[in-house]
């Protein structure tokens, strides 16, 4: 009797055990977040900031439109860190909320052209190369996105060509906004060009 008493107790044990080791099913929203369409969907939007021009009488058309659409990614109280734009400023630049957002996006969009953001590609044998897009579960929700980049781009009041590396980090809400952004990039290179 006390061999099928201890012999029920440790099956009902390694029951309870295998059952709270069991991962829990991903939500709906998690399971269509892409990490790759995310990552490249950012690119894209950053990318369209230059596609604005002045008219002959010196007014903006389209800028408003190209930075709302950067904007759309983004939830409204988003938290973002991005490199700084003054030359005596050191370290990033701390933005909060779609607002302030704003305001970068149109000062990068004023002080760039020809912006061209790509996503690294690594190769291995005779494989083309894959966008190197890296993603996690976040525990409180949401998904984490991030990848290497390249940056070139001109200067838009004297054409100076410049190259940059750095990588992007993405917060993803179960809603498909980004919480969270930070953009890493190393002190910039001048292109010179004969």
């Amino acid at each position: 009797m006390r061999w099928i008493t201890l012999s029920i107790l440790s099956t009902l044990l390694s029951v309870s055990v295998f059952q709270a080791q069991t991962p829990t099913e991903p939500t709906p929203a998690q399971t269509e977040l892409d990490p790759t369409l995310l990552g490249q969907e950012w690119v894209d939007r950053i990318n369209t900031l230059d596609d604005w021009r002045l008219t002959m009488d010196g007014s903006e058309q389209g800028l408003d439109e190209v930075v709302d659409g950067f904007l759309e990614l983004l939830a409204p109280d988003v938290l973002v860190e991005v490199p700084q734009h003054d030359e005596n400023q050191i370290g990033p630049v701390m933005l909060i909320g779609t607002e302030q957002v704003r305001l970068w996006a149109l000062k990068f969009a004023r002080s760039h052209v020809t912006v061209v953001y790509s996503l690294k590609r690594q190769t291995a044998g005779e494989v083309e190369g894959e966008r190197m897009v890296y993603s996690k579960q976040l525990p409180w929700g949401g998904l984490g996105v991030s990848f290497p980049i390249y940056l070139d781009y001109r200067a838009r009041a004297d054409r100076r060509r410049f190259w940059e590396v750095g990588a992007v980090f993405l917060e993803y809400g179960e809603n498909g906004k980004i919480q969270r952004f930070r953009i890493f990039q190393t002190e910039k290179e001048e292109v010179v060009e004969e």
